[in-house]
């Protein structure tokens, strides 16, 4: 009895013993998963993106890029293709391109002009629908040796206009829709078209035409295109740029133009016969903007001579108080020579003259809008031959001015010179900030 009690002993303290030690537990289980720290993860970064970044609609994003030569020769000017790419379906509202003026450089010219000019250039180009590339050409001129370090910005700005209805019905969600923004009828641009020409031209020679395009409204044209319509007894010779060929006439793609902004344009014709020709200049733009004209040239005759003018290559734009010239070659078109050559220059009061080549005047006459020269009578010109004359005039007021030359002979029909004429696009930059002074060459000390 002794001994059975002691083993009943023995049995209970092991017992005891293997439930202290071992690591069990009675409590039960129901089938209850533990959630991974990556899941978890997962799972709250979803959350956040329903809440913070909906899917629909996104933001717009906007690239910004500059093309410009690494390297350019000493004083001559540098040219910066700046592109502003909507990279997203959503429209960039209120976009500004933001160009610091380095402090070695001077503002010359830019496509489409700067809405505000001074130490900063800004361009606004309103809004930027999704996937659309604005382009701006700016040109620079530097004023010293160093390098030119120039900087370009852009912001804008991103919304969503939202209508919510208060007067729904019990039980029905209220409907959201965006509100599209509409330019008023009175704040539309307003495009203005002129052309100017010869009224006669003689049938071998060719017209050169100037067609100006200026926005007259309150706000931004956007994706102007110019078109030239000529008929089919009238051939294209040349266009300025960007235009390009199309079928019975010329186009450009001018993109946008500010309030008060304006835009020259060139184009030769030249008529396969005699007769009074008619061609069709149209401008449209967004909004259904659009303006039409028409310009007509009578050819006649033939002409013996031909005449060549243009401003220098680096003249154009000028700015005031810069020398300008205007080189003028007549040439003798046939075998038979040309006599009694007279050459007539009319000088735009926005010009002021400075001497000619040859310096021989016979006469020099004050008109209404500026004043008209005149060189000595020429007896004659060898069948083939050519002469040259030149003008150099100082730029004295800001715009595009106008340089007419009239060339009479015995060979030239009564009352009908060869008549040329060349503009010049003159920028007032008296308020642009002025350049560092050169630096000073210090006499050495004896």
């Amino acid at each position: 009895m002794k001994t059975a009690n002691t083993c009943a002993r023995l049995v209970l303290g092991a017992v005891l013993f293997a439930m202290m030690t071992l690591p069990f537990s009675f409590a039960p289980t129901f089938g209850v998963r533990r959630t991974t720290a990556a899941e978890l993860e997962g799972r709250a970064g979803a959350d956040l993106a329903d809440d913070c970044l909906p899917k629909d609609p996104p933001p717009p994003v906007i690239k910004l890029k500059v093309r410009v030569a690494k390297c350019t020769e000493p004083g001559r000017t540098i040219e910066y293709r700046i592109c502003v790419e909507n990279c997203s379906t959503m429209e960039a509202h209120h976009v500004v391109v933001k160009n610091t003026m380095p402090g070695n450089a001077k503002f010359v010219k830019s496509d489409p002009e700067p809405t505000k000019q001074g130490p900063d250039l800004h361009w606004n180009l309103g809004t930027i629908g999704g996937g659309a590339v604005r382009e701006i050409v700016l040109t620079l001129q530097p004023t010293n040796k160093e390098d030119v370090k120039n900087c370009v910005r852009v912001v804008f700005e991103h919304g969503v206009c939202l209508v919510t209805r208060q007067a729904c019905l019990p039980g029905r969600p209220p409907l959201i829709t965006e509100v599209p923004e509409v330019t008023r009828p009175e704040d539309l641009p307003v495009i203005e078209l002129t052309v100017r020409g010869p009224k006669e031209q003689y049938t071998n020679l060719a017209g050169k035409y100037e067609i100006m395009v200026t926005n007259k409204g309150k706000t931004k044209v956007t994706n102007l295109q110019i078109q030239a319509l000529v008929p089919d007894k009238m051939k294209i010779e040349t266009t300025s740029k960007p235009g390009k060929a199309i079928e019975n006439g010329a186009a450009w793609n001018l993109g946008q133009l500010d309030p008060g902004a304006s835009h020259s344009l060139q184009l030769s014709l030249r008529a396969n016969e005699k007769g009074e020709f008619c061609f069709k200049v149209a401008a449209v733009a967004d909004h259904g903007v659009k303006k039409e004209t028409e310009f007509c040239t009578k050819f006649v005759g033939v002409s013996a001579i031909s005449v060549e003018m243009h401003d220098r290559d680096g003249t154009d734009p000028s700015f005031i108080g810069h020398k300008v010239s205007y080189p003028i070659v007549v040439r003798s078109l046939g075998n038979d020579p040309v006599t009694n050559l007279r050459v007539r220059a009319f000088i735009p009061d926005t010009l002021k003259l400075e001497k000619t080549t040859p310096p021989l005047l016979e006469k020099r006459e004050a008109v209404k809008g500026g004043e008209i020269i005149e060189f000595k009578t020429l007896p004659q010109i060898d069948g083939g031959a050519q002469v040259r004359y030149e003008v150099y005039v100082e730029a004295l007021r800001g715009g595009v001015t106008f340089f007419r030359t009239e060339i009479l002979a015995d060979q030239l029909d009564v009352g009908r010179p060869v008549i040329e004429e060349e503009s010049t696009t003159v920028v007032d930059d008296r308020d642009a900030p002025a350049a560092p002074p050169p630096f000073k060459k210090l006499s050495r000390m004896k």
